[in-house]
Parts: C-alpha cells; sequence; structure tokens
C-alpha cells in the first residue's frame, strides 16, 4: 500500500531555480489580500499608539525604580 503511495510520489519534477522562484513568488504575491488605504492608516495609527505607550511606560516604571534603588544605595 505504502509502496503505491510513493509511486505517484516520484512522477513530479521539482522546480529549482531563481527563475522559477521568482515565478512562484509573483503567483503568490497576486493571491494576497492587500488592506485598504484606510485599513493601513488605521493599523499603522494603532501600532504608532502601542508602541508609544510601551515606551513611556517603561521610562516611567525605569526611572521609578532607579529613584527607588537609589533611595535604598544611599
Amino acid at each position: 500500500m505504502a509502496a503505491q503511495a510513493n509511486q505517484g510520489a516520484g512522477t513530479k519534477k521539482k522546480r529549482t531555480g531563481l527563475v522559477s522562484y521568482i515565478k512562484e513568488t509573483k503567483q503568490e504575491l497576486s493571491r494576497v489580500s492587500w488592506p485598504s488605504r484606510k485599513e493601513l492608516l488605521k493599523n499603522t495609527g494603532v501600532v504608532l499608539t502601542v508602541v508609544i505607550s510601551s515606551t513611556i511606560l517603561v521610562w516611567v516604571l525605569d526611572s521609578v525604580l532607579s529613584g527607588a534603588l537609589g533611595l535604598i544605595l544611599k
């Protein structure tokens, strides 16, 4: 049974090379569902908001903990 399954697998040729890679990549990119400009701007705003908020939070925590450590070590 397993031998029969392997017979069909050996008949396909594997594509190799740069040209076939580029063709396959071009085909795959044509299937991608690209966001609209409005969706792109909205998602970019969300990402920037999260990154800026996280940066501020880490900066505040670092400042508080540095001050506390400075008081402990005095």
